[in-house]
């Protein structure tokens, strides 16, 4: 075993309490809850339910300084508490996969290190550095999904996917139709951390979520935790694309980043469509319940043709450019949603900077495309809009938001926002 990994568990350590000061730092504008003014009943009348519970930040998993079990190439088969923790180097690209026809079952208790090759540190990070890892690549490693993942945790010994490498972590991608065949991805008391998968000026692609899930089937995600997690593109922490019948229930979505650079920009763009911590686009039938979507951060930079990155405004539908991706769902973001149910989920803490969708963003919606029922938004913020955003509405009714969903402390540039905003028609029941 290298002796530097010795190092990892405090490196680990590190990096945690730097990204939780991070994200402690991006949620400082505005008032705190405490002082901001109540935003009354929710669209449709008073709500007789009661506060959704708090949820804690989920166990802290150590990453041991030595022992486990290395990977380079291929993740297949079954790994076992004894076998951890596995450290993922990848290969010579930085790639690990689960091949087709093969399925990755992981027990409870496995903590699965991605470390990748070779050490990052922070000071390999700087944007603005012509051999910046931020453009260059090295030294993270990727997931890359083509067969079968079944993760099986348990409350009492969850399943750990973390890196102990500062930016050595580019996440888990799935490829469409090619990972379709050996059984759909379950996740169970699982946690997923520590990925970085942001790319200012580089060329490698795949940059929305720290899990992009292009799957079209359900993919099934319960009582785990998403935290700590940044992209460059669109999600923080977690993309489902074109997926049919997911289940996203009892999870908690907790300091994730998007920065939503924008590598093809030019001067003048102002186009950007994403969530904090989580997107569901191009699919339907979908549940999101039960969950947390606490402390995630939207923001948006334009600086693709250059080294230093740079704010870009973000403007509202219609506008006289007729750009029409303007999104911004400090937690949540949806792209032609199709009979998908939010509910009861507590979204508090999340904000987009610029963008107009303090807690969900909804873009290019069908007839009752979404219903939000039971949910709880507790001090969200925005720059524009309000709480929950609707853009380009087909005409009919839309958005289904019941009466027992709650609104508290909202704020749009400091000031009290709206509940729902936007162009959609939406309907009480």
């Amino acid at each position: 075993m290298d002796q530097s990994a010795s190092k990892y568990a405090r490196r680990l350590s590190l990096a945690l309490v730097l990204g939780m000061f991070v994200a402690a730092c991006s949620s400082t504008p505005g008032k705190p809850p405490g002082e901001e003014p109540d935003a009354g009943p929710p669209p449709g009348g008073e709500s007789d339910a009661g506060p959704l519970p708090e949820r804690d930040a989920g166990p802290v998993v150590e990453v041991p300084d030595d022992g486990g079990t290395v990977i380079t190439d291929t993740l297949a088969g079954t790994l076992t508490e004894r076998g951890s923790p596995y450290r993922i180097v990848g290969d010579a690209r930085g790639i690990v996969r689960i091949p087709k026809g093969q399925v990755l079952t992981v027990e409870p208790g496995v903590i699965l290190d991605f470390v990748g090759t070779p050490r990052v540190t922070l000071a390999d990070v700087e944007a603005s550095a012509p051999d910046s890892v931020m453009n260059n690549q090295d030294g993270r490693v990727e997931l890359q999904v083509f067969g079968g993942i079944r993760v099986q945790g348990s409350a009492q010994k969850p399943v750990s996917f973390t890196s102990s490498n500062p930016h050595g972590w580019w996440g888990m991608n799935f490829f469409g139709d090619q990972s379709v065949g050996d059984g759909h991805p379950v996740f169970e008391h699982m946690i997923f951390e520590q990925v970085r998968k942001v790319n200012y000026n580089g060329d490698r692609d795949r940059t929305r979520g720290a899990m992009w899930a292009f799957y079209p089937g359900p993919v099934t995600i319960v009582d785990s935790v998403f935290r700590n997690n940044e992209s460059s593109a669109k999600c923080g922490a977690l993309d489902l694309m074109f997926t049919v019948g997911s289940r996203v229930e009892n999870t908690l979505f907790e300091n994730n980043r998007t920065w939503d650079i924008d590598r093809f920009a030019t001067e003048g763009s102002s186009s950007m469509a994403g969530g904090g911590a989580m997107c569901i686009t191009h699919g339907r039938d979908s549940v999101v319940r039960g969950n947390t979507f606490r402390n995630n951060v939207l923001r948006a930079f334009r600086g693709s043709l250059k080294s230093a990155l740079s704010p870009r405004p973000i403007l509202t539908w219609p506008n006289a450019q007729n750009i029409r991706d303007l999104g911004g769902g400090g937690a949540l973001h949806y792209f032609q949603p199709n009979n998908d149910l939010v509910e009861k989920n507590r979204f508090e803490g999340n904000i987009v900077t610029q963008g107009p969708a303090a807690a969900i963003y909804l873009e290019d919606m069908g007839t009752r495309a979404l219903t939000l029922r039971g949910n709880e938004f507790i001090g969200n913020q925005a720059g524009s809009g309000g709480v929950v955003v609707c853009s380009r509405g087909s005409g009919g009714v839309e958005l289904v938001v019941t009466s027992d969903n709650l609104f508290t402390n909202n704020t749009v540039n400091g000031a009290l926002a709206p509940n729902v905003s936007g162009d959609c028609d939406t309907a009480t029941r």
